[in-house]
């Protein structure tokens, strides 16, 4: 049975333990594999299925991290028990699917595996209950310099690095920098978090078209025309919420301008590190030094390519920002927490990260290519962009429909999804728009979600007529 439940095929790119890994949550999405069923041992399975018992091992480990299994000490590998109530469930008992927040899988994230660095990291710092420096754990920033060079961005952990709670605090402290009357330019649509942080500071918001291949190049120059632009808050890799990437060419084109007009380009990056197509897109903060004049300030967040939980974000800039940066900071919280700063540098400086991120992009990438196969056979009449390497896509209406109706009807069927019109400076030009966030689907989940958007398109689409028809 379980030599028919993952199907090995070894000319994909994808690893193998993936593969086996994959077909497995498959299996137990759909029931195939019941609670509690017990899996053939590692030298079993290696040897029904060919493979070395190091290869389902490592398969194992990523369904346990994913706790989809268990391992238990003198019976080998289950699928995991059933829970208790779960609020996330709908009236039916399915689990309600989360799509209306780009957050990663966590039943796949290394929460358990964080918490036991966090653990060591307690008994063994005997500073790590005490406070931390006001810049961030020195240790902290060190690690983030090293991930950065892997990057091609020279950082300076001393005085060009400043470590936040999460990208939405580092958000808030650049808007309040730029001050009341700042122009600050923001793609059109764009994360509604940072509108809202710049409008409250009192900033004049500029909005630029932004499409496929990134910023409209007119609407740039003619924000740069209309008066001094001091700063352009931009999302270049996997973008909010199309999840679309810059080309190399807009990129240069907007670090140009950044060096020809003088405003700074603030760089929200925060899924780079996740990259599961292998894109390797080249970071702002690593071109500009190739451009001189240019400056960029870098935003990056471990929220959703690691843990939400960590609340932990790094901004890079030339030292005279990070210390404006600091003193408004210091008006806030001071300092953050030295325990979880302090162990998610040992968490980098072990090799952990960058071993959960190989762990985790097959996954992602098997997602999306469940929904781009589940999308193009929709015949719903919903029009969807096509998902790209990010976490999130928008959706489109058929005219007439009413997006409210829309995404009320998706929450009946237990799947959560966000309105467009909170990403567009106008709201009436997200009035048939919705954003869908995959990143929390299993493979599995996939095609009910996309059956469950159909059902709501199809009775929003019966109101209207009914009211058409009154």
């Amino acid at each position: 049975m379980f030599s028919v439940i993952a199907q090995i095929d070894r000319s994909s790119a994808e690893p193998i333990r993936s593969q086996i890994a994959e077909a497995f949550s498959l299996a137990i999405a759909s029931g195939a594999l019941a609670a509690s069923s017990r899996l053939p041992s590692i030298r079993s399975l290696s040897a029904r299925l060919g493979v070395s018992p190091a290869t389902a091992a490592a398969a194992y480990d990523d369904l346990v991290a994913r706790r989809l299994v268990v391992s238990r000490a003198r019976s080998g590998f289950a699928v995991a028990g059933r829970r208790g109530a779960d609020p996330s469930r709908t009236d039916s008992g399915e689990v309600q699917l989360s799509m209306n927040r780009i957050e990663p899988n966590l039943r796949l994230h290394p929460a358990a595996e964080f918490a036991r660095v966090l653990a060591l990291t307690a008994e063994d710092d005997p500073g790590a209950g005490g406070y931390e420096d006001y810049r961030g754990s020195i240790a902290l920033r060190r690690a983030l310099a090293e991930l950065d060079r892997d990057d091609g961005i020279d950082s300076e952990p001393g005085s060009g690095m400043l470590v936040t709670a999460g990208a939405q605090q580092a958000i808030s402290l650049l808007a309040r920098t730029a001050g009341a009357g700042a122009r600050v330019a923001i793609e059109d649509p764009t994360y509604p978090g940072a509108r809202l942080a710049f409008r409250s500071a009192g900033a004049e918001l500029v909005p630029i078209a932004s499409d496929g291949d990134g910023p409209d190049p007119d609407d740039l120059d003619a924000a740069c025309e209309g008066g001094r632009l001091d700063l352009f808050y931009c999302v270049p890799t996997y973008g909010n919420p199309g999840g679309r990437s810059w080309s190399p060419a807009a990129r240069e084109r907007v670090l140009r301008a950044s060096a020809r007009e003088g405003f700074t380009v603030v760089e929200d990056d925060y899924l780079g590190d996740l990259d599961y197509l292998g894109e390797r897109l080249p970071r702002l903060a690593a071109l500009a030094p190739s451009i001189p004049g240019s400056r960029v300030i870098r935003v990056r967040t471990f929220s959703k390519c690691l843990l939400p939980a960590l609340r932990i974000a790094e901004v890079t800039a030339d030292a005279r920002t990070i210390e404006t940066l600091l003193v408004m900071k210091s008006a806030d919280d001071i300092c953050g927490s030295a325990l979880m700063q302090r162990s998610l540098a040992c968490f980098l400086r072990e090799g952990r990260y960058a071993a959960h991120l190989e762990r985790v992009r097959p996954h992602y990438a098997s997602v999306r290519k469940s929904l781009r196969e589940a999308l193009a056979n929709s015949k719903s009449g919903l029009r969807f962009d096509d998902p790209p390497a990010g976490l999130c896509l928008l959706g489109s209406l058929e005219p007439g429909l009413d997006v409210a109706s829309f995404v009320s009807g998706c929450g009946a069927e237990g799947i959560l999804i966000s309105s467009g019109p909170d990403f567009w400076n106008d709201r009436n030009d997200g009035a048939a728009r919705f954003r869908i966030g995959f990143g929390n689907l299993e493979p599995g989940d996939v095609g009910r979600a996309v059956g469950g958007m159909e059902r709501a398109a199809a009775r929003a689409r019966n109101g209207f007529f009914e009211r058409s028809l009154l």
